[in-house]
């Protein structure tokens, strides 16, 4: 809640236009993707995408080498985000599922407040659904799809999002050896039959 994110920095044009700039002439020396944070609508993006593209020109102009495309994505953390996915998805390359800010903002249950412990579940059925509904659209739009934040990394919860059809899981390290262990434990059509 409040101006972070996407809203930070399109509330700041310059900063935006300087850290886009970065990140476009950083391409040239590897691969580069830009994750939009926050976002929650359509002219976000568009207005984002506008900012990209305007200094991608500038900067070829200027004779930067950088790479021909830089993927732009966005983070699905937000409710709004996740509902009004099918009016941008197009305007993307890929998406991530921010698991922990999501289920706070779906469910009304600040994670850091310890009398709502038993609210803040992944679990809920809303959750469930927003996050499946979010990779259905994104696997039929041929758009890759990660899920970030402790739900990813946690033993408990990845089987549900591979079964959901998940491939693509941004964790900890630390968290690594004990979700391989998981999932060679699974059953994959038992997880399918399951979901």
């Amino acid at each position: 809640l409040g101006l972070r994110g996407v809203r930070l920095s399109l509330a700041r044009a310059g900063l935006l236009e300087a850290q886009l700039r970065a990140l476009v002439r950083a391409s040239g020396y590897g691969p580069l993707r830009i994750l939009l944070p926050m976002i929650s609508s359509r002219e976000e993006v568009r207005a984002v995408r506008a900012t990209l593209k305007r200094v991608t020109a500038q900067l070829r102009e200027q004779g930067h080498e950088i790479a021909e495309n830089v993927p732009l994505g966005a983070m699905i953390e937000v409710p709004a985000a996740a509902i009004a996915l099918p009016t941008f998805i197009g305007s993307v390359a890929f998406l991530s599922i921010g698991t922990n800010d999501l289920v706070q903002y779906l469910l009304a249950a600040d994670r850091n407040n310890e009398a709502l412990t038993d609210l803040y579940t992944p679990l809920h059925p809303a959750v469930i659904r927003l996050v499946s509904s979010v990779i259905r659209l994104a696997q039929k739009r041929g758009k890759p799809v990660a899920v970030c934040g402790e739900m990813a990394g946690d033993p408990h919860f990845a089987p549900m999002l591979f079964a959901l059809g998940l491939t693509e899981f941004s964790l900890h390290p630390a968290t690594l050896l004990e979700l391989r262990r998981t999932f060679r434990h699974c059953d994959h059509a038992q997880l399918l039959a399951r979901a």
